[in-house]
């Protein structure tokens, strides 16, 4: 696969950089590039225009004060993204970059911040902040991170990531944004057609419709979760030259072997503060 070069667009890594956010952007080069994928990286900065050729999309996270300093600039590309996203370039979205490419962003004191209009969701920041290992149990297994919000996310009736084991996820009991719907917790396979994972009044984390994936699993949250991270190159591939994954090599076999490894650790006995 020498001859396809994989492009990734990286959006404000200097704005929205916080909890190794970046992490995720050497993790997908390394397993492209492992499986003799060539991988080119654009690192776009506010007032730098969206490019036009795009497979792959990610944006990190940072505190409510970068949030407010990157909205700007994501409303300045916000037409672009829209339209990638409506092409089928496969999008990860973590903490504040999810909640910027959704379509509202409330503060704490009200104001409400226009968001890029990329996912169908609305943010609420409010409540006691919640920090510590998260564990989700979705279409791909048991993934894990690291929680570490003071907001809420409404989906809607939209198909969320999975079914919270430990940890919070999208919306509280009670409070701003509570109220999770049974048709997002019915959809949670990512589809309209697949199975059930959860159950209606369960604790549902992340959006994850098609091409779509918005988490506030941090860590970075590819690290220990190989099989996201394959995913999002294996719809890249398809739908750039309708070509497969590769295998994954043997170094990669080693990395997903202590990546189980972790992942089981954390579930078994997670903590929080």
């Amino acid at each position: 696969m020498s001859d396809l070069t994989l492009r990734i667009l990286h959006l404000f890594p200097r704005t929205l950089g916080m909890n190794g956010e970046s992490g995720n952007v050497d993790i997908l080069r390394r397993r492209a590039s492992s499986r003799g994928i060539a991988v080119e990286i654009t690192r776009l900065e506010p007032g730098v225009a969206v490019p036009l050729q795009v497979d792959l999309v990610f944006i990190g996270s940072g505190p409510v004060s970068a949030e407010v300093q990157a909205h700007p600039g994501v409303a300045d590309v916000a037409p672009g993204l829209r339209l990638l996203a409506q092409q089928g370039v496969p999008f990860l979205a973590v903490g504040a970059g999810f909640q910027l490419l959704g379509e509202t962003v409330t503060l704490a004191d009200g104001t409400v911040l226009a968001g890029a209009g990329v996912f169908p969701v609305r943010t609420v920041i409010a409540g006691e902040r919640v920090v510590g290992d998260f564990v989700v149990e979705s279409r791909l297994g048991t993934l894990v991170g690291f929680e570490n919000r003071g907001s809420y996310i409404d989906i809607g009736d939209a198909a969320p990531i999975g079914h919270v084991v430990y940890g919070r996820g999208n919306l509280a009991a009670s409070g701003p944004g509570a109220g999770a719907s049974a048709a997002a917790a019915a959809a949670s396979d990512g589809s309209s057609t697949g199975a059930t994972l959860v159950a209606p009044d369960a604790r549902v984390e992340g959006f994850w419709v098609d091409n779509l994936i918005g988490t506030h699993l941090h860590g970075p949250v590819l690290a220990n979760n190989p099989a996201l991270a394959d995913w999002l190159l294996e719809t890249a591939l398809a739908r750039r030259a309708s070509t497969a994954l590769p295998p994954a090599t043997p170094d990669l076999v080693e990395i997903d072997r202590r990546a189980a490894e972790a992942r089981a650790t954390i579930a078994a006995a997670p903590l929080s503060e």
